[in-house]
Protein backbone atom coordinates (compact mmCIF):
# COMPACT_ATOMS: atom_id res chain seq x y z
CA UNK A 1 0.00 0.00 0.00
CA UNK A 2 1.87 3.62 -0.93
CA UNK A 3 1.29 6.43 1.03
CA UNK A 4 -1.08 7.99 -1.40
CA UNK A 5 -3.83 4.85 -0.14
CA UNK A 6 -3.35 5.42 3.55
CA UNK A 7 -3.39 8.81 3.26
CA UNK A 8 -6.69 8.47 1.52
CA UNK A 9 -8.06 5.37 4.44
CA UNK A 10 -6.75 7.50 7.54
CA UNK A 11 -8.36 10.86 7.04
CA UNK A 12 -11.77 9.35 6.83
CA UNK A 13 -11.08 6.83 9.49
CA UNK A 14 -9.43 9.11 11.62
CA UNK A 15 -12.74 11.32 11.40
CA UNK A 16 -15.10 8.65 11.45
CA UNK A 17 -13.84 7.67 14.73
CA UNK A 18 -13.06 10.07 16.63
CA UNK A 19 -16.87 11.45 15.96
CA UNK A 20 -18.27 8.50 16.71
CA UNK A 21 -16.55 7.95 20.23
CA UNK A 22 -17.30 11.65 20.82
CA UNK A 23 -20.38 11.86 20.10
CA UNK A 24 -21.81 8.61 21.44
CA UNK A 25 -22.97 9.41 24.39
CA UNK A 26 -24.84 12.62 23.24
CA UNK A 27 -25.76 12.20 19.96
CA UNK A 28 -28.97 14.14 20.43
CA UNK A 29 -27.12 17.45 21.26
CA UNK A 30 -24.74 16.99 18.33
CA UNK A 31 -25.51 17.29 14.50
CA UNK A 32 -28.01 14.85 12.61
CA UNK A 33 -26.23 12.47 11.05
CA UNK A 34 -27.21 14.04 7.41
CA UNK A 35 -24.70 16.76 8.38
CA UNK A 36 -22.28 14.52 9.47
CA UNK A 37 -22.27 12.52 6.34
CA UNK A 38 -22.57 15.71 3.98
CA UNK A 39 -19.42 16.67 5.62
CA UNK A 40 -17.64 13.26 5.40
CA UNK A 41 -18.36 13.20 1.66
CA UNK A 42 -16.87 16.52 1.25
CA UNK A 43 -13.59 15.44 2.83
CA UNK A 44 -13.48 12.23 0.96
CA UNK A 45 -14.66 14.35 -2.19
CA UNK A 46 -11.38 16.51 -1.98
CA UNK A 47 -9.50 13.32 -1.05
CA UNK A 48 -10.28 12.35 -4.66
CA UNK A 49 -9.38 15.65 -6.08
CA UNK A 50 -5.83 15.81 -4.50
CA UNK A 51 -7.41 18.95 -2.10
CA UNK A 52 -5.46 17.55 0.84
CA UNK A 53 -5.43 21.30 2.58
CA UNK A 54 -9.11 21.11 2.08
CA UNK A 55 -9.86 17.59 2.78
CA UNK A 56 -7.36 18.41 6.25
CA UNK A 57 -10.18 21.42 7.15
CA UNK A 58 -12.76 19.42 6.61
CA UNK A 59 -12.13 16.12 8.76
CA UNK A 60 -10.35 18.41 11.67
CA UNK A 61 -13.59 19.32 12.19
CA UNK A 62 -15.46 16.21 12.53
CA UNK A 63 -12.76 14.21 14.23
CA UNK A 64 -12.86 14.38 17.73
CA UNK A 65 -9.61 13.91 19.10
CA UNK A 66 -9.25 12.06 22.48
CA UNK A 67 -7.28 9.46 24.14
CA UNK A 68 -9.18 6.51 21.89
CA UNK A 69 -8.03 8.01 18.60
CA UNK A 70 -4.85 9.79 19.36
CA UNK A 71 -2.55 6.90 17.78
CA UNK A 72 -4.56 7.56 14.34
CA UNK A 73 -4.14 11.26 14.40
CA UNK A 74 -0.34 10.68 15.14
CA UNK A 75 -0.24 8.03 12.21
CA UNK A 76 -1.66 10.72 10.34
CA UNK A 77 0.94 13.87 10.96
CA UNK A 78 4.05 11.23 10.64
CA UNK A 79 2.14 10.23 7.10
CA UNK A 80 2.86 13.52 6.17
CA UNK A 81 6.16 14.06 7.15
CA UNK A 82 7.05 10.91 5.92
CA UNK A 83 5.49 12.75 2.11
CA UNK A 84 7.66 15.90 3.37
CA UNK A 85 4.57 17.92 3.71
CA UNK A 86 6.24 19.29 6.51
CA UNK A 87 3.79 22.46 6.80
CA UNK A 88 0.45 19.77 6.63
CA UNK A 89 2.40 17.74 9.44
CA UNK A 90 3.11 20.79 11.68
CA UNK A 91 -0.21 21.82 11.46
CA UNK A 92 -1.59 18.81 12.59
CA UNK A 93 0.61 18.14 15.33
CA UNK A 94 0.17 21.68 16.60
CA UNK A 95 -3.65 20.78 15.71
CA UNK A 96 -3.54 17.33 18.03
CA UNK A 97 -1.85 19.41 21.13
CA UNK A 98 -4.50 21.81 21.73
CA UNK A 99 -6.61 19.09 22.72
CA UNK A 100 -7.75 19.20 26.47
CA UNK A 101 -8.16 15.97 26.84
CA UNK A 102 -4.72 14.08 25.90
CA UNK A 103 -3.12 11.99 28.99
CA UNK A 104 0.85 13.10 29.60
CA UNK A 105 2.39 10.10 28.39
CA UNK A 106 0.44 11.15 24.73
CA UNK A 107 0.49 14.83 25.09
CA UNK A 108 4.70 14.05 24.75
CA UNK A 109 4.24 11.57 22.18
CA UNK A 110 2.76 14.29 20.20
CA UNK A 111 5.31 17.06 20.91
CA UNK A 112 8.03 14.08 20.11
CA UNK A 113 6.09 13.85 16.77
CA UNK A 114 5.92 17.84 16.16
CA UNK A 115 10.02 17.94 17.29
CA UNK A 116 10.77 15.44 14.36
CA UNK A 117 8.55 17.63 12.15
CA UNK A 118 10.69 20.90 13.04
CA UNK A 119 13.67 18.74 12.96
CA UNK A 120 12.37 17.18 9.27
CA UNK A 121 11.90 21.06 8.19
CA UNK A 122 15.46 22.49 8.86
CA UNK A 123 14.14 24.20 12.35
CA UNK A 124 16.51 22.95 14.65
CA UNK A 125 15.90 25.73 17.61
CA UNK A 126 12.45 24.81 17.56
CA UNK A 127 13.29 21.06 17.55
CA UNK A 128 15.82 21.21 19.90
CA UNK A 129 13.68 23.16 22.28
CA UNK A 130 10.95 20.44 22.40
CA UNK A 131 13.44 17.56 22.76
CA UNK A 132 14.95 19.42 25.45
CA UNK A 133 11.55 20.07 27.45
CA UNK A 134 10.93 16.04 26.72
CA UNK A 135 14.54 14.91 28.71
CA UNK A 136 13.17 16.46 31.82
CA UNK A 137 11.51 12.72 32.71
CA UNK A 138 9.60 12.31 30.60
CA UNK A 139 8.97 8.28 29.20
CA UNK A 140 10.97 9.81 25.96
CA UNK A 141 13.59 11.03 27.33
CA UNK A 142 16.31 9.00 26.03
CA UNK A 143 14.96 8.92 22.32
CA UNK A 144 14.84 13.04 22.71
CA UNK A 145 18.59 12.63 23.68
CA UNK A 146 19.41 10.76 20.66
CA UNK A 147 17.77 13.45 18.49
CA UNK A 148 19.26 16.17 20.33
CA UNK A 149 22.54 14.45 19.72
CA UNK A 150 21.81 14.23 15.72
CA UNK A 151 21.21 18.04 15.99
CA UNK A 152 24.28 19.10 17.97
CA UNK A 153 26.04 16.57 15.57
CA UNK A 154 24.56 18.67 12.32
CA UNK A 155 25.50 22.26 14.17
CA UNK A 156 28.88 20.95 15.03
CA UNK A 157 27.86 22.02 18.92
CA UNK A 158 30.62 19.25 20.22
CA UNK A 159 30.49 20.72 23.74
CA UNK A 160 26.77 19.78 23.82
CA UNK A 161 26.89 16.29 21.80
CA UNK A 162 29.13 15.42 24.54
CA UNK A 163 26.53 16.36 27.24
CA UNK A 164 23.91 14.46 25.87
CA UNK A 165 25.86 11.09 24.42
CA UNK A 166 27.34 10.83 28.35
CA UNK A 167 23.80 11.02 29.69
CA UNK A 168 22.77 8.21 27.45
CA UNK A 169 23.21 4.89 28.81
CA UNK A 170 26.50 3.80 26.93
CA UNK A 171 26.31 1.00 24.24
CA UNK A 172 28.01 -2.43 25.64
CA UNK A 173 29.50 -2.48 22.20
CA UNK A 174 31.04 0.80 22.94
CA UNK A 175 30.05 2.49 20.12
CA UNK A 176 29.05 5.54 22.50
CA UNK A 177 32.29 5.80 23.58
CA UNK A 178 34.28 5.69 20.64
CA UNK A 179 31.44 8.79 19.72
CA UNK A 180 32.42 10.78 22.48
CA UNK A 181 35.95 10.34 22.15
CA UNK A 182 35.19 12.02 18.04
CA UNK A 183 33.65 14.41 19.88
CA UNK A 184 36.12 15.71 21.97
CA UNK A 185 38.92 15.23 18.87
CA UNK A 186 36.63 18.01 16.85
CA UNK A 187 37.30 20.12 20.18
CA UNK A 188 41.04 19.42 20.64
CA UNK A 189 41.21 20.38 16.41
CA UNK A 190 38.66 23.48 17.37
CA UNK A 191 41.54 24.72 20.01
CA UNK A 192 44.66 23.82 18.14
CA UNK A 193 42.95 26.20 14.91
CA UNK A 194 42.64 28.85 17.77
CA UNK A 195 46.47 28.23 18.65
CA UNK A 196 45.33 26.97 22.15
CA UNK A 197 47.25 23.85 22.52
CA UNK A 198 46.69 23.42 26.21
CA UNK A 199 42.91 23.44 25.88
CA UNK A 200 43.63 20.83 22.54
CA UNK A 201 45.86 18.09 24.71
CA UNK A 202 42.88 18.18 27.53
CA UNK A 203 40.34 16.99 25.36
CA UNK A 204 42.91 14.78 23.69
CA UNK A 205 43.19 13.35 27.21
CA UNK A 206 39.49 13.01 27.17
CA UNK A 207 39.37 11.38 24.19
CA UNK A 208 41.64 9.05 24.61
CA UNK A 209 40.29 8.28 28.48
CA UNK A 210 36.46 7.07 26.39
CA UNK A 211 38.59 5.39 23.79
CA UNK A 212 42.37 4.27 24.14
CA UNK A 213 43.22 3.45 21.07
CA UNK A 214 42.09 5.95 19.36
CA UNK A 215 44.36 6.52 16.24
CA UNK A 216 42.89 10.14 15.43
CA UNK A 217 43.82 11.50 19.04
CA UNK A 218 47.77 10.97 18.28
CA UNK A 219 47.06 12.45 14.75
CA UNK A 220 46.13 15.56 16.27
CA UNK A 221 49.16 15.00 19.38
CA UNK A 222 51.13 14.67 15.90
CA UNK A 223 50.52 18.00 14.32
CA UNK A 224 50.36 19.70 17.66
CA UNK A 225 54.13 18.87 18.15
CA UNK A 226 54.88 19.77 14.53
CA UNK A 227 52.94 23.15 15.42
CA UNK A 228 55.58 23.52 18.37
CA UNK A 229 59.03 21.98 15.75
CA UNK A 230 59.10 18.73 17.88
CA UNK A 231 59.50 16.78 15.02
CA UNK A 232 61.12 13.59 16.87
CA UNK A 233 57.58 13.34 19.05
CA UNK A 234 55.64 14.14 15.87
CA UNK A 235 57.26 11.20 14.25
CA UNK A 236 56.19 8.98 16.93
CA UNK A 237 53.06 9.89 17.89
CA UNK A 238 52.10 9.66 13.44
CA UNK A 239 53.74 5.97 13.74
CA UNK A 240 51.76 5.72 16.86
CA UNK A 241 48.87 6.75 14.54
CA UNK A 242 49.17 4.22 12.13
CA UNK A 243 49.94 1.08 14.02
CA UNK A 244 46.20 1.67 15.49
CA UNK A 245 45.27 1.99 11.85
CA UNK A 246 47.86 1.10 9.24
CA UNK A 247 45.02 2.81 6.08
CA UNK A 248 45.90 6.30 7.38
CA UNK A 249 49.82 6.08 6.03
CA UNK A 250 47.98 6.87 2.63
CA UNK A 251 46.09 9.78 3.80
CA UNK A 252 49.37 11.05 6.33
CA UNK A 253 52.37 9.96 4.46
CA UNK A 254 53.66 13.75 3.62
CA UNK A 255 53.21 15.23 6.93
CA UNK A 256 54.76 11.02 8.44
CA UNK A 257 57.95 11.81 5.88
CA UNK A 258 58.59 15.59 7.26
CA UNK A 259 58.49 14.60 10.63
CA UNK A 260 60.83 12.17 10.40
CA UNK A 261 63.08 13.84 7.78
CA UNK A 262 63.07 16.95 10.52
CA UNK A 263 64.03 14.54 13.30
CA UNK A 264 66.51 12.74 10.90
CA UNK A 265 64.87 9.55 11.55
CA UNK A 266 64.60 8.76 7.30
CA UNK A 267 66.33 4.88 8.43
CA UNK A 268 63.65 4.71 11.19
CA UNK A 269 60.76 5.32 8.46
CA UNK A 270 61.74 3.03 6.24
CA UNK A 271 62.45 0.58 8.64
CA UNK A 272 59.26 0.86 10.11
CA UNK A 273 57.24 1.41 6.96
CA UNK A 274 58.15 -2.34 5.77
CA UNK A 275 57.11 -3.92 8.95
CA UNK A 276 54.21 -2.20 9.34
CA UNK A 277 53.29 -3.84 5.87
CA UNK A 278 54.72 -7.24 7.02
CA UNK A 279 52.62 -7.03 10.55
CA UNK A 280 49.17 -5.66 8.94
CA UNK A 281 49.02 -6.87 5.61
CA UNK A 282 47.92 -3.34 4.54
CA UNK A 283 49.95 -2.44 0.97
CA UNK A 284 49.84 1.17 1.56
CA UNK A 285 53.25 1.11 3.72
CA UNK A 286 54.74 -0.94 1.37
CA UNK A 287 54.52 1.80 -1.77
CA UNK A 288 55.67 3.99 0.59
CA UNK A 289 58.38 2.14 1.63
CA UNK A 290 58.80 1.32 -2.69
CA UNK A 291 58.89 5.36 -3.07
CA UNK A 292 61.43 5.97 -0.68
CA UNK A 293 63.75 3.21 -1.15
CA UNK A 294 63.84 4.39 -5.17
CA UNK A 295 65.52 7.64 -4.50
CA UNK A 296 68.79 5.79 -3.68
CA UNK A 297 68.07 2.04 -4.69
CA UNK A 298 65.34 2.17 -7.87
CA UNK A 299 66.22 -1.66 -8.79
CA UNK A 300 65.48 -3.07 -5.23
CA UNK A 301 62.50 -0.79 -4.83
CA UNK A 302 61.11 -1.97 -7.92
CA UNK A 303 61.82 -5.92 -7.29
CA UNK A 304 60.39 -5.50 -3.83
CA UNK A 305 57.60 -3.67 -5.51
CA UNK A 306 57.58 -6.71 -8.14
CA UNK A 307 57.61 -9.31 -5.06
CA UNK A 308 54.93 -7.99 -2.96
CA UNK A 309 52.27 -7.65 -6.41
CA UNK A 310 52.19 -11.04 -6.99
CA UNK A 311 51.14 -12.01 -4.16
CA UNK A 312 48.60 -8.97 -3.50
CA UNK A 313 48.12 -7.17 -7.58
CA UNK A 314 46.33 -3.62 -7.05
CA UNK A 315 46.51 -1.21 -9.92
CA UNK A 316 47.76 1.27 -7.58
CA UNK A 317 50.83 -0.61 -7.07
CA UNK A 318 51.37 -2.04 -10.54
CA UNK A 319 51.25 1.81 -11.31
CA UNK A 320 53.38 2.71 -8.89
CA UNK A 321 56.25 0.09 -10.36
CA UNK A 322 55.63 0.89 -13.58
CA UNK A 323 56.12 4.91 -12.26
CA UNK A 324 59.23 3.89 -11.17
CA UNK A 325 60.84 1.86 -14.11
CA UNK A 326 60.06 4.68 -16.00
CA UNK A 327 61.85 7.32 -14.02
CA UNK A 328 64.57 5.07 -13.11
CA UNK A 329 65.55 3.94 -16.66
CA UNK A 330 65.15 0.46 -15.39
CA UNK A 331 62.68 -2.36 -17.67
CA UNK A 332 61.20 -5.69 -17.45
CA UNK A 333 60.92 -8.05 -20.19
CA UNK A 334 59.15 -7.19 -22.87
CA UNK A 335 56.98 -4.42 -20.47
CA UNK A 336 56.71 -0.73 -21.89
CA UNK A 337 56.37 0.96 -18.66
CA UNK A 338 54.77 4.24 -20.20
CA UNK A 339 52.30 2.33 -21.64
CA UNK A 340 51.34 0.28 -19.17
CA UNK A 341 51.67 3.44 -16.36
CA UNK A 342 49.47 5.60 -18.51
CA UNK A 343 46.77 2.92 -18.83
CA UNK A 344 46.81 2.33 -14.95
CA UNK A 345 46.64 6.47 -14.25
CA UNK A 346 43.22 5.95 -16.91
CA UNK A 347 41.90 2.96 -14.82
CA UNK A 348 42.61 4.91 -11.28
CA UNK A 349 41.49 8.48 -12.44
CA UNK A 350 37.76 8.95 -10.47
CA UNK A 351 37.78 5.88 -8.86
CA UNK A 352 36.95 6.50 -5.47
CA UNK A 353 39.45 5.83 -3.16
CA UNK A 354 37.29 5.75 0.74
CA UNK A 355 34.03 3.92 1.12
CA UNK A 356 31.62 4.05 4.36
CA UNK A 357 31.31 0.98 5.72
CA UNK A 358 28.29 1.84 7.15
CA UNK A 359 26.47 2.87 4.23
CA UNK A 360 28.45 3.02 1.59
CA UNK A 361 28.97 6.26 0.60
CA UNK A 362 32.14 7.00 -1.23
CA UNK A 363 34.46 9.35 -2.45
CA UNK A 364 38.21 10.72 -2.69
CA UNK A 365 38.30 12.33 0.47
CA UNK A 366 38.90 10.97 3.83
CA UNK A 367 35.80 11.50 6.52
CA UNK A 368 36.37 11.14 9.85
CA UNK A 369 32.60 11.96 9.91
CA UNK A 370 30.73 10.45 7.41
CA UNK A 371 29.07 13.02 5.30
CA UNK A 372 25.60 10.88 4.24
CA UNK A 373 25.17 8.74 7.44
CA UNK A 374 26.94 10.72 10.44
CA UNK A 375 28.78 7.39 11.27
CA UNK A 376 31.91 7.71 13.36
CA UNK A 377 35.34 6.74 11.90
CA UNK A 378 33.41 4.41 9.31
CA UNK A 379 35.23 5.66 6.03
CA UNK A 380 37.80 3.32 5.18
CA UNK A 381 40.50 2.70 1.65
CA UNK A 382 38.58 0.80 -0.92
CA UNK A 383 40.04 -2.52 -1.06
CA UNK A 384 40.30 -4.89 -3.78
CA UNK A 385 41.80 -4.33 -7.51
CA UNK A 386 41.08 -0.61 -7.56
CA UNK A 387 41.35 0.05 -3.97
CA UNK A 388 44.65 1.00 -1.99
Amino acid sequence: MNESTLLFLLLPIAALSGWLIGHRTSARRQKPPSAFSSQYFRGLNYLLNEESDKAIETFLRLAEINQDTVDTHLALGTLFRRRGEMDKAIRYHKHIITRPNLSDEQRERVLYELALDYMRAGLLDRAERLFLDLTGGSRLGAAARRQLLDIYQQTKDWARAIEQAQALERDPSGTDDRMIAHFYCELAEQARGDSDSETARAHLRQARRYEPANARARLIEAGLAMDGEDFERAAERYRQACELDPELVVSHLAPLLHAHQQADGMAVLTDWLKGLHERSGILAPALAWARLRSQSEPKAAADYLLDRLEKRPTVRGLELLMRLLSEHGESLDEVRPELIGQLMQRLIKDQPVYRCRQCGFSGSTHHWHCPSCRSWNTTRLVQGVMGE
